[in-house]
């Protein structure tokens, strides 16, 4: 099995999304488009690790918008979002590949990490994963080593979500 570990935020969303009312839970259906058309060359089971998974309008807003979840991540509060992946996958041992698509790091260096720039899932991002996925390449896609540094500090004031 494969599986594709999606944040939305930066993801399926970014920095040129209409959203004149502030709505919070929002996505682009041009960026969902690209990650569904994804999941059909891939075979991928998408599990949420955004924080929508933790507001059950989250999830609700999530199936609104179309996205093909499967699952998602455990909330563990305390611990960045590599160690909810990493628990996920001890509890699933059929998944043989997976990729992570986040805008941001969370600790997650040492997995396959794709991260968006502020347009989201971009088409490059995309045929990457899919790449990666198929095995055709092991390549993963970063930001700058400065900017994941920043995101991980950050990350650090921000990890208690209780």
């Amino acid at each position: 099995m494969k599986v594709i570990f999606l944040d939305i935020d930066g993801v399926l969303n970014g920095a040129r999304t209409r959203n004149p009312r502030k709505f919070p839970y929002v996505a682009e259906p041009r960026l969902v488009r690209r990650l569904i058309g994804l999941l059909e060359r891939t075979g991928a089971k998408v599990v949420l690790s955004s924080s929508w998974r933790l507001d059950p309008i989250g999830l609700l807003a999530a199936r609104y918008w179309g996205i093909p979840f499967v699952d998602v991540l455990p909330d563990m509060p305390r611990s960045p979002r590599r160690q909810e992946v990493l628990s996920w996958l001890a509890k699933h041992p059929r998944v043989k590949r997976f990729a992570v698509i986040d805008d941001e790091d969370d600790e997650l260096d040492d997995l396959p990490l794709f991260q968006p720039t502020d347009r989201g899932l971009s088409p490059q991002i995309a045929k990457a994963v899919e790449r990666y996925l198929s095995g055709a390449s092991e390549r993963t896609m970063r930001l700058s080593p400065i900017v994941r540094l920043g995101q991980n500090i950050r990350s650090v004031f921000k990890r208690d979500k209780t």
